[in-house]
């Protein structure tokens, strides 16, 4: 067998893990009994299952950042979003990310049983997922920051991805909630969560009155 074709060979088999733990889940509403007895079930070795992945939670993980990924990279690529405001990038990701997960709805529901807005650290399916969306928040912020779409605050600028992880939470349990017709008021929910942490992270007339308070107090 080639390098190339023994590559492809272990491709297949992580996304024969996949799509099969996937199935099982849709099936049987559960996880598998254990990791033996789902391999014994694809007639593969654990170790096999083990070279991709060290748990069932760690596919859900996988789910989530490569749901991530596609939908960012999509946008990233299109015309327009050169030109959008940083604001309209991540209303742009919101719709994006929730229409996509509307066709995994089912699957979701599974692996989400619930969203610990609470305790976010305690969700260790959307750990990876978490890491990527906070390293492009930060992008987000500087470049807003950069084009004076959001106020640089000493105390707040450290916690801005935080804040918007946070966001991303909320509308993650949203969504699992909603009971509304093609998920509209999901949708509802992205634009005005969007709107108004922007109307309260951007330069307002709170900064010009502290800006010329200290002027003032700078000039005295």
């Amino acid at each position: 067998m080639t390098t190339e074709s023994k590559t492809e060979s272990q491709n297949d088999l992580k996304h024969r893990l996949i799509d099969q733990y996937k199935e099982y889940l849709l099936l049987h509403g559960q996880n598998p009994a254990s990791v033996y007895a789902f391999c014994k079930e694809l007639e593969i070795s654990e170790a096999d299952f083990y070279r991709y992945f060290s748990d069932f939670d760690q596919i859900a993980a996988h789910f989530w950042l490569s749901l991530f990924e596609e939908n960012k990279g999509k946008l990233e690529q299109s015309e327009e979003w050169t030109s959008f405001s940083v604001r309209e990038k991540l209303l742009s990701f919101y719709f994006s990310f929730f229409e996509a997960l509307k066709s995994h709805r089912s699957y979701a529901l599974l692996i989400l049983k619930e969203v610990h807005i609470a305790n976010p650290r305690g969700i260790t399916e959307l750990k990876e997922i978490k890491n990527a969306f906070k390293e492009w928040a930060k992008d987000l912020i500087s470049e807003g920051q950069q084009k004076h779409e959001i106020a640089s605050r000493s105390k707040l600028n450290d916690v801005y991805d935080d804040l918007f992880w946070l966001q991303f939470l909320f509308l993650l349990d949203f969504w699992r909630k909603d009971r509304s017709p093609s998920f509209e008021s999901s949708d509802e929910a992205i634009e005005k969560s969007v709107n108004l942490s922007f109307d309260l992270i951007e330069k307002n007339a709170l900064d010009s009155a502290f800006d010329f308070g200290k002027f003032i107090f700078q000039n005295r």
